[in-house]
């Protein structure tokens, strides 16, 4: 196992761990979280040997090995399928023995590497990367790519896929889900749940670790606290400690009432439609971690607009290609006032596309964008970082913008946004990506859009900027359209989805799981398809071979659907019973220094009857998609 004992680290005269201790044991999946800035992947490097120990312990065992996403590609001339099959450093050195010995005629020798490619399964290592390929985004044309073909982000994407192909012991992973698109996220999911290793991912999106991690590592004042389950979990634990910890002081009950007053303001507009209700649900988590909320370093809000005018955008028969590829083909849509557009589909599919034509920066070739009177559009690209002067300060920007803020006035509204006085006069040049990501933000709140558009705003977002995001765009009234691979976000804030797909856009009738189950099939359906045999299996041991499976796997379903009913009865009492500590904790004499006992004794019944519903909740969750695994590979 790998053990952290009283470990000190630094970044230059910066400390960042102090006296920390963590312990990752052999197939463990943990999340490593903590604000930008507190030595996250400082922490990964220091466990790849390229940050030196200032003091304390490192212990790491002596066979394992050790994979991470390689920061630099080495060499650009060679193909996508070779580069991620090479990841796996074993396969890669028998393979080349292989070769010297064709080249050499040295027979012993290519018996020896032949054999050695038997001995670990090196017939299948190609058919995994392409696995791994497909469940990525990339097609059977990729395969043969070069890498110097490949866009940034595509690239990332391969380099994930070859440090997914390691045989490693220990897996680390620095914010993986960044540059992919939220069907990959899903797909990724899956791998992750059924990787053999340890693995020590860095993520801010909560909906992510939730599905992969069952333990959360705190980065916090230069300490590391390890608490047990997923995100969830780590967020009632937390919640519960700062309850405690501040004896529900002003803030933390104005947060809390603030948040259950705007629940029941949604809840009586929501209709029963799935993605209603998803928000709802996500609403509800946040009034349950109130006092995490309330200690939030960032609150903002989108100013209400002036106008709402409706309809606000009407698009009509958009047509719009690329030399190589036709990307939208009569694009037929309405955008209402107050619309919540989650906008999906795969990479490539024209997503971004569609939206610089909403904004004007695309003409369409055919067909037309009608913008009504008083739309104003507060648009976040994907790159919008890039658009800063990054020699000018935070303020200077603020100055620049069209009805210009008083000096004050600008700090102040800074502010809100996290940024102390120094940081206003500051070049922006030696900010962080997440400092810049939130200036781009503050400008646009600063313009009182009535439309908002967001293309991947999170991409540099630490977990407190995303929530705070989060909750400034549930209180905006006006329009908006988001792109994301944050599940959580667009759970929360889409009321329909558009989904772009093969030239259209379409509603999408269904919520975010419904339509993420879809795409797995899919990309599972394409997987089954290459799938490859080892040599010499005829057809007819196949076909036995696939009848005895069937066989096999219907008889597992019967167990798993009898387990949902008994589930779901536990499930109904603990949610009458967590009625009934709400309605307890909305009594105001609770909170007197007489009932300190009794409120604590409820905040314990309410935490644990939450913890026990949420694990429910998570293997009804687990068993629902086991069987539908199953069934999809039974074909009944």
């Amino acid at each position: 196992m790998l053990t952290l004992q009283n470990l000190s680290i630094r970044a230059g005269v910066k400390p960042l761990l102090d006296s920390a201790t963590l312990t990752v044991h052999p197939g463990q999946k943990i999340g490593l979280i903590g604000q930008n800035g507190v030595g996250k992947t400082t922490l990964f490097k220091t466990i790849l040997n390229e940050v030196p120990v200032e003091s304390g312990h490192l212990g790491i065992p002596v066979n394992w090995l050790i994979g991470c996403v390689e920061q630099e590609v080495a060499k650009h001339d060679i193909n996508a399928l070779e580069y991620v099959t090479y990841g796996d450093t074993l396969y890669a050195e028998v393979t080349e023995n292989v070769k010297q010995a064709e080249s050499s005629n040295d027979n012993d020798a290519l018996v020896k590497a032949y054999d050695a490619l038997d001995k670990i399964s090196g017939y299948m290592v190609p058919n995994k990367a392409k696995q791994l390929l497909y469940g990525l985004g990339f097609s059977d044309s990729d395969f043969s790519k070069n890498l110097s073909e490949f866009s940034g982000g595509w690239q990332v994407r391969l380099k994930l896929a070859r440090a997914l192909m390691q045989r490693a012991d220990l897996l680390l992973l620095d914010e993986p889900t960044n540059h992919l698109d939220i069907e990959a996220v899903a797909w990724l999911e899956q791998w992750l749940k059924s990787y053999e290793g340890a693995v020590l991912i860095i993520s801010h999106d909560r909906d992510f670790l939730d599905q992969v991690v069952q333990g959360i590592a705190h980065i916090h004042n230069q300490k590391i606290y390890y608490y047990s389950g997923n995100f969830a979990a780590f967020e009632r634990q937390r919640n519960e400690q700062l309850m405690q910890q501040q004896a529900l002081h002003d803030k933390q009950k104005q947060q809390m009432q603030h948040l259950k007053s705007f629940i029941e303001r949604f809840k009586a507009k929501a209709s029963k439609a799935k993605q209603a209700q998803s928000r709802v649900k996500a609403l509800e988590r946040m009034e349950e971690v109130a006092a995490v909320q309330a200690m939030n370093p960032f609150l903002f809000k989108f100013l209400s607009p002036d106008h709402q005018p409706d309809p606000m955008m009407t698009i009509q028969d958009l047509c719009f290609s690329y030399p190589d590829k036709k990307i939208l083909d009569s694009v037929d849509l309405v955008l209402r006032a107050g619309d919540r557009i989650g906008l999906v589909g795969v990479n490539g599919s024209g997503k971004t596309t569609l939206l610089k034509q909403l904004v004007g920066e695309l003409k369409p070739q055919s067909g037309k964008v009608i913008v009504s009177k008083g739309v104003k559009v507060g648009y976040f690209a994907q790159h919008q970082i890039d658009s800063l002067n990054f020699d000018q300060s935070p303020l200077q920007h603020m100055l620049a913008q069209e009805n210009t803020p008083s000096d004050q006035e600008g700090r102040d509204f800074l502010g809100k946004f996290g940024f102390s006085n120094a940081q206003c006069l500051e070049s922006i040049k030696s900010f962080s990506g997440g400092e810049k990501a939130r200036l781009a933000l503050a400008l646009i709140v600063y313009q009182k859009p009535n439309l908002i558009i967001l293309d991947e705003p999170t991409n540099h977002l630490d977990m407190e900027t995303r929530d705070a995001l989060d909750m400034a765009i549930q209180e905006f009234s006006g329009a908006v359209i988001l792109v994301t691979h944050d599940k959580h976000l667009l759970a929360s804030i889409s009321d329909q989805f558009w989904w772009v797909h093969n030239g259209k856009v379409t509603l999408y009738n269904g919520d975010l799981d419904g339509y993420l189950q879809e795409q797995l099939k899919a990309i599972k359906a394409h997987q089954q398809e290459h799938k490859v045999t080892r040599p010499g299996q005829t057809k007819k041991e196949l076909r036995q071979q696939n009848a005895q499976q069937r066989k096999a796997i219907e008889g597992k379903i019967k167990p798993y659907q009898k387990e949902l009913k008994v589930i779901e009865k536990k499930m109904e009492k603990l949610q009458s019973d967590l009625a009934g500590y709400h309605l307890m904790m909305e009594d105001e004499s609770l909170y007197d220094a007489s009932n300190k006992g009794k409120l604590e004794e409820c905040l314990k019944l309410q935490a644990s009857c939450s913890q026990d519903l949420e694990d429910l909740e998570m293997r009804w969750l687990e068993l629902e998609e086991l069987i539908e695994e199953i069934k999809s590979e039974s074909d009944v």
